[in-house]
């Protein structure tokens, strides 16, 4: 009898197997890898927007076939020089970088450190305004009433700020009280309105805008706000010792960055325990994913509603107060800005979690004071409004990730489509 011998099965190689692991795994849908690709969706149609706008460009496009790797080329450098300006605008100058480390000094660190202080300083209103929308989100209360609560907040804040000079321990503490209270306040009468009269948050709260920036007109031309002796629209600043004290201003007045973004951080971590550790927060997010549910349970339901708006409308006014205290130190009739209105965006691609809205805020941040940088420093002045775009297609793709799952055809992107909450930041 002849034995028959059977050659082992070829094992197929181990690095082979890891990347095909690896490859599956990066496929799989998840929020991380949706912003991921929102950015780079973001990017492209910037890059895109950029050679569509500027003549020369355009010109070269329209002689493609006489000479398309000239074409390209510019096109591409025009583009990646526009980008390079929005990152060293926001987070470091390389030219300044280079310095700092060359020649060491209080003049080279203030330069090398001026974008993203620019971009932290502008973020820290966002982080706070974004945290008290998403705890109204979170529990399916739609509060667009943030920038009546932000002006309110400021004003009340304000008051304190030039008619008392007690110590900076007592006096800005006393500024976050009056400003907390304010927007609770406002927030919360539109709370007692659904809860009792059952009028639409909505309704309610954009209204109180409207009403809130009427208000704040009449107050800046009457003698307790407005400059003694002058009716320019601009009222009294806010005391030495009630303005937030800066990191960084002892090297350049240029740097802004203060406490307010300690103050941020702080409220970062504690919307996360009110929602992860606190009977409160657990039993909003409760009426908000199942009413029904949180009823049978014997959840207070209009108790949950009055407490979710005031929360939120509480972190608002915090946040016009930071808007004042580290940066204006003076309200104008245009205080706040679009803060009130761009916390909304930031809550929604911050997925309504803390640190998805801290990261949030800091990427509008980056977009604003990067979109500055590359409309002062390119040649081409590519315009600011360009941020704004790739802001904009960002929000977008993270609003419809069943649009990013098929383009780029990702596994498992059902139970992301499906979850409000799925896949989201921690």
């Amino acid at each position: 009898m002849s034995a028959t011998t059977t050659e082992p099965a070829t094992a197929e190689p181990p690095r082979l197997d890891a990347f095909l692991r690896f490859v599956v795994r990066a496929r799989q849908a998840n929020m991380f890898l949706v912003l991921v690709l929102a950015l780079f969706v973001g990017l492209v149609f910037g890059g895109i927007m950029i050679i569509v706008t500027q003549p020369t460009l355009l010109t070269s496009w329209s002689h493609f076939f006489s000479h398309p790797g000239g074409t390209i080329a510019s096109s591409f450098n025009t583009v990646w020089f526009a980008y390079e300006e929005l990152f060293q605008g926001a987070v470091v100058n390389f030219h300044s970088l280079r310095l700092l480390i060359d020649d060491p000094s209080k003049v080279t660190l203030a330069t090398a450190l001026i974008p993203l202080s620019g971009t932290l300083t502008y973020a820290t209103p966002l982080i706070v305004a974004g945290l008290g929308l998403a705890i109204g989100f979170r529990s399916s209360l739609f509060n667009i009433g943030g920038q009546g609560q932000v002006i309110l907040g400021g004003v009340l804040a304000l008051l304190v700020g030039f008619s008392f000079h007690l110590t900076p321990v007592l006096q800005v503490p006393l500024e976050m009280i009056a400003a907390i209270g304010g927007g609770a306040l406002l927030a919360g009468f539109a709370g007692v309105l659904k809860a009792y009269t059952g009028a639409h948050e909505v309704i309610v709260t954009m209204m109180s805008n409207y009403t809130m920036i009427a208000v704040l007109g009449y107050l800046l031309i009457q003698p307790l706000f407005a400059r003694p002796g002058v009716l320019d629209g601009a009222s009294k600043a806010v005391g030495v010792s009630g303005q937030l004290p800066y990191f960084f201003s002892h090297l350049n007045a240029a740097l802004l960055l203060n406490v307010g973004f300690i103050i941020a951080l702080v409220a970062v971590f504690a919307v996360q325990w009110f929602f992860t550790r606190s009977k409160t927060g657990f039993e909003l997010l409760m009426v908000g994913q199942n009413p029904d549910a949180a009823r049978v349970a014997g959840i207070y339901s209009k108790r949950s509603i009055i407490i979710c708006l005031a929360l939120a409308g509480g972190l608002l006014g915090l946040a016009g107060m930071l808007e004042l205290t580290g940066v204006d130190h003076f309200v104008t009739p245009n205080f706040g800005g679009s803060y009130g209105f761009d916390a909304i965006t930031v809550a929604l691609l911050g997925r309504n979690k803390p640190w998805g809205v801290f990261f949030a805020a800091i990427f509008f941040g980056a977009m604003f004071t990067g979109g500055e940088a590359m409309q002062a420093f390119t040649p081409t002045n590519i315009q600011f409004s360009l941020a704004d775009v790739i802001q904009a297609v960002v929000v977008f793709c993270v609003a419809t990730p069943a649009l990013l799952v098929e383009v780029f055809h990702l596994r498992g992107g059902s139970r992301l489509m499906n979850s409000t909450y799925a896949g989201g930041w921690v």
